[in-house]
């Protein structure tokens, strides 16, 4: 099949319709604003849970969890251990079982590209794969993590690795400096150069690079710049960086697990104080030139054509303050670049048909900042609100530029869509249910050495994933511990619990609890649903920790244990939905209130018919005419006259039941 149409379609992880629409008459988001001006516009509805992998897979194919078996973090699957879920593969297409847009696409003949996404590993020829969209902040291809050299250590930072050492492993390097000796062509100055080293580590070990670093006095004024250099001759130095400079593109030769690949290494001069105490050096993440996409040789072809790749691994050093604002937008805006014109390298090359995308940032600065953000929040604190307003609007606002990047690429043959997989909605208490359950004897709470509570699942009667509750039956699962004969008593006490389970307020902590064969009211089915599946109420976030106490308050924001539909003034845990090219409607927003929200398996069906496709084999979703020109739906269906009766009926005699057949 041939077509002249194509598809961008951008995902914006987390994007909240609300939120958007508040900065949109803030003036600050012109082209979300020239979206809903010249396009259609609408809230849309998330499966449940209303988390990550769930919902992208749901988006990708068009079908409810229950068809494509991701309703968890992961899928359970019978004949394995109950806790099993397999969680490194969520978003990836081993687990997946319904059909993918781009693979129906192919089976009619039209290629697509895959820009971080899910779906991997590749399952047609028929699309370019660039890179995975593995886990939130951990990267599939990356060979080092972005770090950041320091020769100082704050207390609040040293707090913040002390809680999670894991997270800042490989990300944060102290670099200690002395009096520079035995180089040569040291340059001249008026205090004595300082060396340092700094190393490049694989994340999974092996060889990596080592640079010398010289702290250079040019002025006679103290330290104001930076030399870096592979060995002991300041001839040879590969860049000279003062405050605020990016040297070039550098390529390394790393090796892992016996095996060489050329990465890319850049640096940027974030910190430098006249008297080198203050010393803070940032570095890129480190790709490699070719390997990271399907096929491998499109990513060397990429490198060279538009530039080395990156992800978002900056996020994370400019939420731990590492880094600072300016190099935050730097790096997002130098990957909004190399994306946009990636896209349109390889659509116009392999004349595909369909783009999509993944992009995190959003999510990453509302789990942060909305708690503080909104009014609504446990712990808000309207001191902290201003800060953390700014860094939310930053995150909007790169994903504005992103926006426009591709609104560039509309034309009469050209569609864009914007779509999200949730949004976010702020914490407001968090109550353990595993106590609660544990109380009834269906979890088993062990104390480890130190004396602290811990869940043994395997000794427990129920397992809880997200907002599934599985049995875990002896005839299901191995190591299973439960009778078929206790199925259904268990499952009755477990709603029990949940539907009992209140604050100290008196509030309930969830809002429904279903049994498995009832879950088809909210779209659930089939063998990877839980026995029983449940959401907590607005404002209630996980409660599965025993060390909980039974109910207290909680900051932050989530959006998987809330219901979908959980909004507040600001924010709203509804997914977003934008979309223009031709013949669709202009400054177009659908009726909620008449026609209901998008429903996310309406994205796979809609982008097929706009190409003239057959939509994925198995999706549920319905196609979106409500925004094609020349669908009018402003008016409900006019009111006929009342009706008459054409003669007056009898009055009953005896008793009414007497009628009753």
């Amino acid at each position: 099949m041939k077509t002249n149409k194509r598809v961008f379609i951008l995902g914006i992880d987390a994007l909240s319709p609300k939120i958007v629409e508040h900065f949109v008459k803030e003036g600050i988001l012109p082209n979300f604003a020239k979206l809903m001006r010249e396009g259609g516009f609408s809230k849309a509805l998330p499966a449940i849970p209303a988390q990550t992998p769930e919902n992208w897979t749901t988006i990708a194919t068009g079908a409810w969890p229950g068809t494509h078996g991701i309703a968890v973090w992961g899928r359970h699957d019978y004949g394995r251990p109950v806790t099993d879920k397999r969680g490194h593969e969520a978003m990836s297409s081993n687990l997946c079982k319904a059909e993918y847009l781009w693979e129906a696409a192919a089976r009619q003949g039209l290629r697509s590209v895959v820009l971080y996404f899910i779906g991997y590993p590749p399952t047609t020829d028929k699309a370019i794969y660039v890179d995975w969209f593995w886990a939130p902040g951990r990267f599939y291809f990356e060979i080092c993590s972005a770090a950041c050299y320091i020769n100082y250590i704050s207390e609040e930072l040293k707090e913040k690795i002390k809680a999670r050492p894991r997270r800042f492993k490989g990300k944060v390097f102290l670099v200690e400096f002395k009096k520079a000796e035995g180089w040569n062509n040291l340059p001249e100055g008026k205090t004595p150069p300082l060396e340092g080293e700094i190393h490049v580590e694989p994340n999974v070990g092996g060889k990596g690079v080592t640079y010398y670093v010289l702290l250079l006095d040019s002025k006679g004024e103290g330290y104001d710049s930076c030399l870096i250099a592979k060995e002991k001759d300041a001839s040879k130095a590969l860049c000279i960086l003062r405050p605020g400079e990016w040297s070039e593109w550098f390529k390394e030769e790393f090796e892992i697990e016996g095996e060489k690949k050329i990465g890319t290494v850049r640096f940027k001069l974030i910190e430098l104080s006249k008297d080198g105490k203050r010393f803070r050096l940032y570095r890129s993440q480190v790709y490699p030139i070719s390997g990271f996409t399907h096929p491998p040789e499109v990513g060397k072809e990429l490198v060279e054509k538009i530039g080395p790749y990156i992800n978002e691994g900056v996020t994370l050093l400019f939420f731990a303050g590492l880094v600072d604002e300016q190099t935050f937008i730097e790096e997002h805006r130098y990957r909004i670049k190399w994306i946009s014109r990636a896209a349109k390298y390889l659509m116009d090359k392999y004349n595909a048909s369909i783009f999509i995308m993944h992009w995190h940032p959003i999510d990453a600065a509302q789990h942060r900042t909305l708690g503080q953000v909104d009014p609504e929040g446990g712990e808000y604190d309207p001191t902290k609100r201003e800060k953390a307003m700014h860094i939310l609007k930053i995150t909007y606002q790169l994903a504005d530029e992103l926006v426009g990047e591709f609104l560039k690429f509309v034309d009469d043959k050209t569609y864009v869509i914007v779509v999200s997989d949730h949004g976010n909605a702020p914490n407001k208490k968090v109550c353990s249910i595993v106590k609660a359950l544990a109380e009834r004897g269906l979890v088993c709470i062990e104390k480890d050495e130190k004396g602290r509570e811990r869940v043994n699942w395997k000794k427990s009667k129920v397992f809880i994933d997200l907002t599934n509750v599985y049995v875990n039956l002896k005839s299901r699962y191995v190591d299973g511990i439960v009778d078929d004969s206790e199925y259904e008593k268990i499952r009755d006490e477990v709603i029990d619990v949940l539907r009992s389970c209140k604050d100290d307020e008196g509030n309930y902590v969830v809002l429904f609890a279903l049994k498995r064969e009832d879950a088809p009211l909210i779209n659930l089915w089939g063998p990877h649903v839980g026995d029983v599946v449940f959401v907590y109420s607005q404002g209630f976030t996980w409660g599965t920790e025993p060390m909980e106490p039974r109910c207290r308050v909680r900051g932050g924001a989530n959006h998987g244990s809330q219901p979908p539909t959980a909004e507040t003034e600001f924010s709203s845990n509804y997914a977003a939905f934008f979309i223009i090219g031709p013949g669709i409607k202009r400054g177009y927003r659908r009726p909620i209130d008449f026609l209901g929200p998008v429903q996310l398996v309406d994205i796979a069906p809609t982008v097929s018919y706009l190409l003239g496709i057959l939509p994925p084999r198995h999706s549920q979703g319905r196609i979106l005419y409500d925004f094609l020109e020349g669908w009018d739906v402003s008016e409900m269906k006019r009111k006929g006259e009342p009706i008459k009766r054409k003669r007056e009926l009898p009055p009953l005699k005896g008793d009414v039941t007497d009628l009753i057949i």
